[in-house]
């Protein structure tokens, strides 16, 4: 019985809208907002004048993982470690890695 041969090649979601059983369906990217700079600001803002260190974590761990951790590192001059570290599971960052981070916001593009 021979192989059969495939493409290898991907099928692609398509771009744009469709419609299905009437609901029209379109693409989302979740990673889209995190390249906001001035909502995730906001955002930050708002977590930790509400005390909710979770939300301030898991926004921020986003921003991170959307603009590359290594492009983060590289920008904040913090070693892989220290980034994944402040924004794991049980993450307690220190204020000047939280500083370090943030002023990165300005510098990824």
């Amino acid at each position: 019985m021979g192989k059969t041969k495939t493409s290898g090649e991907r099928k692609k979601s398509p771009k744009k809208s469709i419609t299905v059983n009437g609901v029209k369906l379109v693409p989302h990217d979740p990673s889209a907002i995190f390249k906001n700079h001035k909502e995730i600001k906001a955002a930050l803002a708002e977590a930790l004048l509400d005390g909710d260190k979770e939300a301030f974590i898991e926004i921020l761990a986003g921003y991170v993982r959307v603009h590359n951790i290594l492009e983060v590192c590289r920008k904040t001059g913090l070693s892989r470690t220290v980034v994944y570290e402040a924004i794991g599971e049980k993450a307690n960052p220190s204020l000047d890695t939280l500083c370090k981070i943030m002023t990165s916001f300005d510098r990824v593009a």
